[in-house]
């Protein structure tokens, strides 16, 4: 304040603040005229106040950003409200700027509306460092799946050189038969990982072939009875009629088994899986519940990761061990759905997925 004379007035210690505050401050009147413009102002758009005073404060905004602003700086002079845009500008150098910008009404003791103030800062370097964070998560993420990806084909892969050996040195045809059983089983697995990875990579889940929901969802607990069988595991299905409802069958096949595969991972000791089809209104119901381990809350914040599992000791179960729910989580997307999650350790988990009939043009 060592600029101030010792008679300053209020007024003066006010345009003093005004013009050292870091933060760029340009104040226009009712009509968008700028009447003050202060030297941090001058820094970001390069141009000092003598030949700002006066001017349409729009000219600040580059054309193809004019309208958005100009209609939300019209609302805060008329309407007293705050407006808030970000927009992007060339500097004095012709490097891009990130401007955001706050403007305030201003108004007088009755409220009679003066003009606007607009804070103005540039966020150039805060979105730079965003993007490399994010890429940096990205790359971790990716590497993780790589590494997550290896260590399944290398276990795959060595157990089909371990049956290939055992059945070189074996004559017992049964020997051979369960051998190739186990071979196929490996490989069909192998296959699921391939087509799950494509898929998530892709990130478009839709194809030509429609049927509707309640035909996929009577498939797939067809295919879960023949799955089950010589297991410890007890189906319980219920199926209730709903309006058609077209979904890419591929795509919907796709989702239901990985909910199916994750619930029949989680009791490795056997249990009961539950698979519902329900009518809610505005939106057709599917739940698939199991009375497994069940999951606890960051299991539950983190379960749709790529590869996350919820493995604890080389002797626990490995729930989610690849992109199932991943990929069961990118078609619902794509297919306007939700997913919701209830579950407690010990107490199995339940899996609820809602598809809007609205979003499928499906008429009641």
């Amino acid at each position: 304040m060592s600029d101030l004379p010792n008679s300053a007035t209020p007024d003066d210690l006010h345009r003093l603040l005004f013009n050292q505050a870091g933060m760029a401050m340009v104040a226009v009147d009712r009509d968008g005229k700028i009447t003050a413009w202060n030297r941090a102002a001058q820094r970001i758009f390069g141009a000092p106040a003598t030949e700002m005073l006066g001017s349409d404060w729009v000219s600040l905004i580059p054309l193809g950003e004019r309208e958005n602003a100009s209609r939300l700086m019209t609302e805060c002079l008329n309407d007293g409200s705050v407006a808030e845009f970000e927009f992007a500008m060339r500097d004095e150098l012709g490097e891009r700027r990130k401007l955001a910008v706050i403007v305030t009404p201003v108004a007088k003791s009755d409220g009679q509306p003066l003009g606007g103030l607009a804070c103005v800062r540039d966020i150039t370097n805060r979105l730079v460092l965003q993007e490399r964070l994010a890429y940096q998560t990205k790359m971790a993420a990716l590497g993780e799946m790589a590494g997550a990806m290896s260590h399944h084909f290398n276990n795959m892969l060595g157990s089909i050189v371990t049956s290939v050996d055992f059945a070189l040195q074996s004559q017992d045809p049964e020997v051979l038969s369960r051998v190739l059983r186990k071979t196929a089983d490996t490989l069909n697995r192998s296959t699921n990982l391939v087509s799950n990875l494509l898929a998530f990579a892709e990130g478009d889940f839709r194809d030509a072939t429609y049927c509707e929901l309640g035909e996929a969802v009577i498939d797939t607990v067809s295919e879960t009875q023949r799955r089950i069988i010589g297991t410890k595991i007890e189906l319980d299905c219920r199926i209730d009629l709903i309006p058609i409802l077209p979904v890419p069958r591929t795509a919907m096949m796709t989702m239901l088994r990985n909910l199916v595969d994750n619930a029949i991972e989680a009791m490795p000791e056997g249990g009961k899986l539950t698979m519902v089809l329900s009518d809610a209104g505005e939106y057709a119901r599917i739940v698939v519940a199991d009375s497994g381990l069940g999951l606890d809350e960051e299991s539950i914040s983190r379960i749709f990761e790529p590869f996350y599992t919820t493995k604890r000791t080389d002797h626990d179960p490995v729930f989610n061990r690849g992109l199932g729910l991943a990929v069961a989580h990118g078609i619902l997307k794509v297919l306007h759905g939700s997913f919701s999650v209830k579950s407690t350790p010990g107490h199995g988990a339940e899996f609820v997925v809602t598809l809007p009939y609205a979003e499928n043009n499906v008429s009641r």
